[in-house]
């Protein structure tokens, strides 16, 4: 804690942050904030706000970032709500209602903090009334807001850039992401020899935390990142005072190692990501970089298990596609795709992709249900549209995997060429995909949604497809698990989960209702005579239909309630099509093109 500050640069902060939260402001208002205001300087890692005490005040964030969780009401990890960048408020609706936290803030990185209580904020409001309508104005705004998933996007400024193998290699990649970052905005990249042509920033940068001179290299730091969108900070392989810094600073940590490569730590990682009480709380992303000859990835497994990160991601040197995906992403500039159920009218998906991939819309992450996993693995796998098609050609049509029926103790199919399809189309780790993948399964034994994101690809596809009744239950763990439709099937919600700036999904599901022209149902007897030529046609759906309709029916109130959180819902007409129609393979991929080119000429404009 500290009284007002003697360099005129922060209060100038201070008077952005006020104005770029409270609008306009009359004279001297800013002024009497920052002597009657508390200003508080916090290492990363430092609790601000703790969930459920009582709320007595509010904070303007001038430098740093903060982190907002909230504890899972089922005792899971806490969940992650957002981040609070440089400019904004947090815990102005306790200051106004008196109410206890709703989420514990703390901040991610060394953090300059404006703190408000409420007699402090009724003094300032009784010179200046208007501080009092605009922040009930806010408060009424974020109080119906109900739309978490957009308004809590993280976005970074400053990332840091942590060898997790060579020095060389980790400065050669953080080259090519400046270029590619610079697409967003001003992108500056500094390492241990940038800053030490600035010959007082780089003492500063050994002066202990709290120091005047660890002070004067913040501000300069701050004043970077005030001019530019991103700020790259290079850290060095070992543990030193710039390595120190560059994790002090940063929004986000980004490790970057060599696919194939030695996975163990290097000594920075150990010393201050690993360690009981790592530097920072910033989010930490995995790249692995592998030569651009390369044309599979493998052994992302056993980097994963040496480090805790939130995600990763692969790129090939000198492959400038990779680098802008992983710009995209890191900008919150990224595209989902996620594919929704819905067996045979699934085909759909192969249409529709051709028509994003002719269109220019980069798929970023993709996820699925039941067939929609089948498409989106291979999305993943970094198929183009013409090896999709004639794929699913060979693999649905002239295969027939839907085709080795059995005694129906379990299932009416064995599944066993289901399970060799995916063996021989989806080897390999869902962790070595060059494209982030996710499916869903409905857990049995846990009742719960299950969300594959690692492990061998094929079992997990197996399990999103396990339509009950139809096909076997697939074993995940020491659990059973059945078709990700049941639960979810179209997981537009977990994918909202990963840093994603737009959602895509293609919906299936068809809304037509049907009337009955008979009192009770018929006999099978009645059933084929009335498919004799000239017989008055009944329509009765057989076992299969219902076995995968009541699949469908079972979270289509749970798709309709996740759909709208997509930027774009493509729902090309295939109510027409029967679920088990592999002969019609070639219209329905028809259909899903022709509706996917009209709506994104569209949504494009």
């Amino acid at each position: 804690m500290r009284t007002v500050p003697g360099d005129p640069r922060v209060v100038e902060r201070l008077r952005r942050a006020a104005e770029g939260v409270f609008g306009a402001l009359e004279d001297g208002a800013v002024d009497e904030m920052a002597e009657a205001a508390e200003w508080i300087e916090v290492p990363g890692g430092s609790e601000i706000f703790r969930e459920d005490e009582p709320g007595d005040s509010m904070c303007l964030l001038l430098r740093g970032r903060l982190q907002v969780r909230c504890r899972d009401r089922d005792g899971g990890p806490d969940r992650l709500l957002g981040e609070i960048a440089p400019g904004e408020a947090v815990g102005e609706i306790a200051l106004l209602t008196g109410r206890r936290r709703s989420a514990t803030v703390t901040a991610i990185r060394d953090s300059l903090l404006v703190r408000i209580d409420v007699p402090t904020f009724d003094r300032l409001a009784a010179h200046h009334p208007a501080l009092w309508r605009r922040l009930s104005t806010i408060v009424v705004d974020r109080l119906l807001d109900r739309d978490t998933t957009r308004r809590f996007a993280p976005r970074v400024s400053n990332i840091a850039i942590v060898p997790g193998a060579s020095e060389a290699n980790a400065a050669e990649f953080a080259s090519a992401l400046s270029e590619a970052l610079a697409h967003f905005g001003a992108t500056l990249r500094l390492d241990a020899a940038r800053v030490e042509s600035h010959g007082d920033l780089f003492a500063a940068g050994s002066a202990p935390p709290g120091s005047p001179g660890d002070a004067r290299l913040a501000e300069w730091l701050a004043e970077q990142e005030a001019t530019h969108r991103f700020v790259l900070l290079q850290a060095q392989r070992d543990d030193s005072p710039w390595t120190r810094r560059c994790l002090r600073q940063a929004d986000l940590v980004v490790v970057v190692g060599e696919a194939g490569g030695d996975p163990s730590p290097s000594p920075a990682e150990r010393a201050l990501l690993a360690s009981a009480e790592p530097i920072t709380t910033a989010r930490r992303i995995l790249v692995l970089v592998r030569p651009e000859e390369a044309t599979e990835v493998s052994g992302t497994a056993a980097w994963l298990a040496r480090r805790d990160v939130d995600g990763f991601h692969h790129v090939r040197r000198g492959v400038n596609g990779d680098f802008e995906r992983l710009a995209r992403i890191l900008s919150g500039n990224a595209t989902g795709l996620v594919l929704g159920g819905g067996a045979a009218r699934g085909f759909a998906h192969v249409g529709v992709f051709r028509a994003l991939v002719e269109r220019g819309v980069a798929v970023d992450f993709v996820g699925g249900s039941s067939i929609g996993a089948v498409f989106a693995s291979a999305i993943a796998l970094g198929w183009d549209p013409d090896r999709l098609e004639a794929t699913a050609r060979k693999a649905f049509v002239e295969e027939n995997p839907l085709g080795d029926f059995t005694l129906p103790i379990v299932s009416l199919l064995r599944g066993k060429r289901l399970e060799r399809l995916t063996q021989r189309y989806f080897a390999g780790d869902i962790e070595d995909l060059p494209i982030p993948f996710f499916c869903v399964s409905s857990n049995l034994t846990a009742a719960r949604l299950t969300v594959h994101e690692r492990g061998p690809l094929w079992r997990a596809v197996r399990a999103s497809v396990a339509l009950p009744g139809v096909l076997p239950p697939a074993v995940d763990g020491d659990h059973l698990v059945i078709d990700g439709g049941v639960l979810n099937n179209l997981p537009v919600d977990v994918m909202r989960d990963r840093p994603v700036g737009r959602v895509i999904a293609v919906d299936l599901s068809v809304r037509k209702e049907y009337s009955l022209d008979y009192n009770e149902i018929p006999g099978a007897l009645r059933v084929l005579r009335s498919r004799l030529p000239f017989a008055r046609k009944i329509r009765v759906p057989g076992i299969l239909t219902l076995m995968m309709k009541s699949t469908e029916v079972g979270s289509l109130v749970h798709s309709r309630s996740v759909r709208d959180s997509a930027d774009l819902v493509l729902h090309p007409p295939v109510g027409r099509f029967g679920i088990l129609e592999t002969t019609a393979f070639d219209e329905i991929v028809r259909v899903g093109y022709e509706h996917a080119r009209e709506q994104l000429e569209t949504w494009n404009r």
